[in-house]
């Protein structure tokens, strides 16, 4: 019997990482922190709610306990954001009770969430990399970087929380003064700032190297390329095409060997135009978005995740056959609604190289989604309102 799957996030990562083990067959358990949460909706699941780890700590570990005791045969834990993966690394002994897990130290998790340390760990392994720094307690940046630049969060489980405030990725400093907007207005909303100059190049030269890793060695491997973003030019992927490319191969195994790493990875890169060469930008210790693509092009991520916390070692690597598709649902629902979007790039995809984006049978983690979603530009909507509004009154008193 299959062991059941306790996948430990409610957003899209989660929902990503359960549907492509439902399709393999396991049972699976979402684990979320809200009933706003969207994957715990998702058909053929077992949806729960429990703190997240850095609210309550103690009730989580008392509440997977709990649930897992409900439930017959081995179980496998498995964190597809950044927080719950930190987490199972520092409380891997006490989860090892009821569970089992492909993790790694806990210090290496640490090391891998700090981007800073990221460009160490790449230039270590001889790779390419965008120069960066970091702000030093006069406030001037640790190295001298040319314009323009970007800002952006350095830990790496901070990035989700950074998108949704800020409204992206990143922010662009063109000079001086724009930087030093940046710098504050990041550290104002308590993120620690990282910049980096700007790798020669245009959004579609952003490439992904996904991976199911055990001891720095990967085992499955999906090769992507982000074939449009949202926001352009430094947003999320929402269109992804599996590639191969051996230089990409290469640099995402050297990378890997200089680390203990275990676990699912999402190993950015771009391709720069000066050099022709392929520049590292972060290490996401985590399950990617779009990662579900690889299901469908013969390297299931997750399942060779399962596989490997249950001890079972393949005799040899997988890569996922190049040409399969998959796109965000939002960018999706944006085609339905204006036909004539992406046009050149929805005659390349069909039903048998597109991992599925809608399914009727199963929409209620999406109409979730909607909902949260207006719920969510509504209330930006009212905080700009009152925003203005006390701008105006308080012009009015001046007046």
């Amino acid at each position: 019997m299959k062991p059941t799957i306790f996948v430990l996030d409610g957003g899209f990562l989660g929902l990503e990482m359960a549907r492509e083990l439902c399709q393999t067959g396991y049972r699976v358990v979402v684990v979320g922190h809200s009933k706003q949460d969207i994957a715990i909706y998702a058909k053929d699941v077992r949806g729960i709610v429990l703190p997240l780890p850095q609210d309550d700590s103690d009730a989580l570990m008392a509440g997977l306990f709990k649930a897992a005791g409900d439930i017959p045969g081995e179980k496998v834990i498995i964190g597809a954001g950044e927080w719950y993966r930190k987490w199972i690394s520092r409380y891997r002994d006490e989860l090892s009770k009821r569970f089992k897990m492909l993790t790694c130290p806990v210090e290496e998790i640490d090391a891998l969430l700090d981007k800073w340390n990221q460009a160490q760990m790449a230039s270590c392994a001889g790779l390419d990399a965008p120069k960066t720094a970091i702000v030093c307690d006069d406030l001037e940046l640790s190295r001298k970087l040319n314009y323009p630049l970007v800002v952006k969060p350095r830990f790496s489980h901070k990035t989700i929380k950074f998108r949704s405030m800020m409204g992206s990725k990143v922010i662009v400093a063109k000079n001086r003064i724009e930087l030093k907007t940046a710098i504050a207005k990041v550290t104002q909303w308590g993120f620690q700032p990282l910049i980096q100059e700007i790798v020669p190049g245009v959004d579609y030269n952003q490439f992904l190297f996904g991976a199911t890793v055990k001891g720095g060695k990967p085992y499955a491997v999906c090769l992507a390329q982000k074939i449009k973003a949202d926001p352009w030019p430094f947003g999320s992927g929402v269109i992804i095409r599996t590639i191969r490319h051996d230089d990409l191969f290469k640099a995402g195994c050297r990378l890997l060997k200089e680390s203990n790493y275990s676990g699912i990875c999402d190993i950015e890169f771009m391709w720069n135009w000066d050099t022709g060469e392929f520049d590292f930008i972060e290490f996401n210790p985590r399950y990617g978005l779009g990662q579900r693509v690889s299901q469908m092009a013969g390297a299931g991520l997750a399942d060779m995740a399962v596989k490997l916390a249950m001890g079972q070692v393949p005799d040899s690597q997988v890569i996922a056959r190049p040409g399969f598709f998959w796109v965000y649902f939002d960018e999706w629902a944006k085609e339905k609604a204006w036909p004539w979007r992406n046009m050149y790039l929805r005659q390349l995809r069909n039903s048998s190289n597109t991992a599925k984006i809608f399914d009727i049978g199963d929409c209620r983690p999406e109409l979730h989604h909607i909902k949260n979603l207006l719920a969510y530009k509504f209330k930006r909507i009212l905080r700009t309102s009152v925003l203005l509004l006390a701008g105006l009154l308080s012009l009015w008193r001046d007046i």
